[in-house]
């Protein structure tokens, strides 16, 4: 029969001895205790530390103890914690039967500074990719745009319209500057306003009458008729 305790008391001696200034001990019976975890490469930014709380079952180490990692600085992302917890609980559960916490702290230790390496490698990538974008955005800046047909088309057209719309507002200071310009004719009143037409009906008053151009033609006939009638009678009576 195993003997439990016992071997729980053993590890316990052992963890001590292994780890002088990161065991905390909590309690004796049942064994409850901390054991400080620093990995071998820290972050150039952050300070990355874990704490292993275990706490051990009547059955243990025929099964898994009660155990969680604490985030110590609060600066390990979840999903990075939640890597190294499943790493930590893979290791216990290959060593099932015997002392198993020096191995899950071993294990913790690696895979958080694998997680920091990790990190500190992405970040140095996208350091590299910015400045790399940076770069080619400097270049490009210095080569200047390369002119197709397509591109001088649009830019052709673009100024064509600015230069006719400048000349119609340059049209139009003139005009305003010059009052000879700035006078409509009469052809422009009538076109602009049709009414003026009528308007002069307004100053034609009752009992004016209209002028026949037929009639005034036909009188104009009748009295060369009579200058000459007069001539014959005049010469007529001279020759009496």
């Amino acid at each position: 029969m195993t003997d439990y305790k016992e071997e729980q008391n053993n590890e316990l001696e052992a963890l001590e001895s292994i780890y002088p200034d990161e065991f905390e001990e909590i309690s004796r019976d049942p064994g409850e205790f901390r054991i400080h975890i620093v990995p071998d490469e820290q972050d150039d930014e952050n300070t990355y530390e874990l704490k292993l709380y275990v706490k051990y079952t009547d059955t243990y180490p025929d099964t898994l103890p009660e155990f969680s990692l604490e985030n110590v600085e609060d600066e390990l992302e979840p999903e990075d914690l939640e890597t190294v917890l499943q790493k930590v609980t893979a290791a216990g559960e290959e060593a099932i039967g015997m002392g198993m916490v020096f191995s899950m702290a071993s294990m913790a230790k690696e895979a958080l500074t694998e997680v920091i390496v990790s990190n500190k490698e992405r970040r140095e990538r996208e350091a590299e990719e910015r400045a790399r974008l940076e770069m080619e955005a400097e270049e490009r800046a210095k080569a200047g745009t390369k002119v197709t047909p397509e591109s001088f088309s649009a830019w052709k057209q673009k100024f064509d319209a600015e230069m006719s719309e400048k000349e119609r507002i340059e049209k139009g200071l003139r005009r305003e500057q010059d009052p000879k310009l700035s006078k409509p004719t009469g052809r422009q009143l009538f076109e602009r306003d049709h009414s003026l037409a009528k308007s002069d009906a307004a100053f034609v008053e009752e009992g004016d009458v209209d002028v026949d151009i037929t009639q005034f033609e036909r009188i104009t006939i009748q009295d060369d008729e009579d200058d000459d009638n007069n001539d014959v009678l005049r010469n007529l009576r001279s020759s009496d």
